[in-house]
């Protein structure tokens, strides 16, 4: 066979190859993030099914039932019970201020607030334009409506997420080890390097998801004791602001409580400000270093910095769903990286 011909069929291969490629995105994108939550879920939970299913005689249907029951009563309804109150509250939160708005204008708003915040409220409005300011916020407020019942209505497709997740989660447990022996045959990489990067993928992956989602969930667990022993009002709200500050460096979870003392000295409950100052630097802030080395149990540890800006990068990128996919796009590079170190020192 002569260069020509062995040139058009090494083009014609790779042709088909882009054209599989195109095709199989075409068919898995429209439930892309419900698949690859599941992938790294069942990553996580391998371990403790298989275990599970020992315990229950070799039954590794029911084993994986009981985890996708577990997934969903510990993870999907939470965290939807959570986003569900915070539209719930946004929602309220703009019909408020709207109706205040039209009915008393800005300074019907600025006389609900705590007594030395008015003055400083009013020279805020003063600085920024004064009346035209006003005008501009109440011709946008209409708008702001709008969007939060788009981001309701976006609620229904998180459901439709959420089940496909399950389900692929539940058969990825049931026949993961099936799944992986496929990709190996049908993957261009050695068996062992593919291995060795399925390996890393997962201990850097358990190292992200469960050391920092982790540590954020308990610090706002113990942040939200705080915000009910003090009374604030809407605490469950300010739990979830607190878990979402526990992924940013330098503040953290610790700054929500110091910033809700400020309102409570404003209001005049000085006690419960300095209760939640305390609050603040000794529970939630101290409490980072006793549970995050208990999560980690020998994986690897981002730097703070680096799980803030993918977290933001994945937010443009994906959605609401790059808050997870963000942090593991950086674990995949670790995990090739790894596996590209580790595979040359085994082959010597």
């Amino acid at each position: 066979m002569d260069r020509t011909h062995l040139d058009g069929h090494q083009n014609f291969y790779w042709l088909m190859v882009g054209l599989a490629l195109v095709l199989l995105w075409a068919i898995v994108r429209p439930f892309w993030s419900a698949l690859f939550l599941a992938a790294v879920l069942a990553g996580v939970f391998s371990g403790l099914q298989a275990r599970l299913a020992r315990q229950l005689w070799g039954r590794t249907g029911l084993a994986a039932g009981l985890l996708t029951l577990l997934v969903l009563l510990a993870i999907v309804l939470p965290f939807g019970s959570i986003v569900g109150l915070l539209a719930k509250q946004v929602i309220q939160v703009i019909n408020s201020l709207k109706t205040v708005l039209q009915e008393n204008g800005i300074s019907g708003l600025v006389h609900r607030l705590p007594g030395p915040v008015q003055e400083i409220a009013q020279h805020a409005i003063d600085a920024a334009g004064g009346p035209d300011w006003v005008k501009m916020i109440q011709s946008q407020s209409g708008k702001a409506a709008v969007a939060a019942s788009k981001f309701l209505s976006a609620t229904s497709r998180a459901v439709v997420d959420a089940v496909l997740m399950l389900i692929a989660f539940y058969f990825l447990l049931v026949d993961g080890r099936r799944l992986v022996e496929w990709l190996e045959e049908v993957t261009p990489l050695p068996a062992e390097r593919f291995r060795t990067f399925l390996v890393e993928f997962r201990d850097v992956s358990h190292a992200v998801l469960v050391s920092t989602v982790g540590t954020g969930a308990v610090q706002s667990v113990v942040a939200l004791v705080g915000y009910l022993i003090a009374g604030v009002p809407n605490a469950l709200l300010f739990g979830l602001v607190t878990f979402f500050m526990s992924f940013v460096p330098t503040f953290g979870a610790g700054s929500v409580p110091v910033v809700l003392s400020l309102v409570l000295f404003f209001q005049g409950r000085t006690g419960w400000g300095v209760f939640l100052v305390l609050w603040g630097f000794l529970a939630v802030g101290l409490i980072d270093n006793v549970v995050k080395p208990f999560f980690i149990k020998g994986g690897v540890e981002m730097p703070g910095a680096v799980i803030f800006f993918a977290l933001l990068g994945g937010l443009a990128a994906f959605g609401p769903v790059g808050l997870v996919a963000g942090p593991l796009v950086v674990a995949f590079f670790v995990a090739v990286s790894r596996a590209s170190v580790a595979a040359p020192r085994e082959a010597s």
